[in-house]
């Protein structure tokens, strides 16, 4: 715990949980950047969201404010730790995503599918009664 929430500056819980959350985050730090997916770093201080048309952004939690950026996909990199993003920003530096795999990668933005019901009919219906 930092001297400033000690002060009671802050919040010392800020973080992304939902990626509801996530793109509201983005929408603040990013304005005008329509995120539909995201992808949430293990302790919720960074995220990448999605836009419809493919871009992707990162997304920090600095403080009680949140910061981002429109990144590019040969930025990103795997590691054991997670997903690193080379920003090149010197107010990011490298940002990783802990535990966020590849496979978390190529997830986002896919539609997650219902998986099809089953319905059955009822013993007593005249379909099963005939047969």
């Amino acid at each position: 715990m930092g001297l400033g929430a000690l002060l009671g500056f802050g919040r010392t819980d800020r973080m992304m949980r939902t990626v509801e959350e996530a793109i509201e985050a983005t929408a603040i730090a990013i304005p005008g950047f329509p995120a539909i997916d995201a992808v949430i770093g293990a302790d919720g201080r960074a995220v990448l969201t999605m836009a419809d048309d493919g871009r992707i952004a990162l997304v920090c939690v600095r403080g009680k404010h949140v910061s981002g950026r429109e990144v590019t996909w040969p930025m990103l990199r795997q590691t054991i730790d997670g997903i690193i993003v080379e920003t090149a920003d010197r107010r990011f530096g490298e940002v990783t995503l802990l535990s966020v795999t590849a496979l978390d990668i190529r997830r986002l933005g896919q539609v997650q599918v219902e998986p099809p019901s089953v319905q059955r009919a009822a013993p007593d219906t005249p379909e099963l009664a005939s047969a």
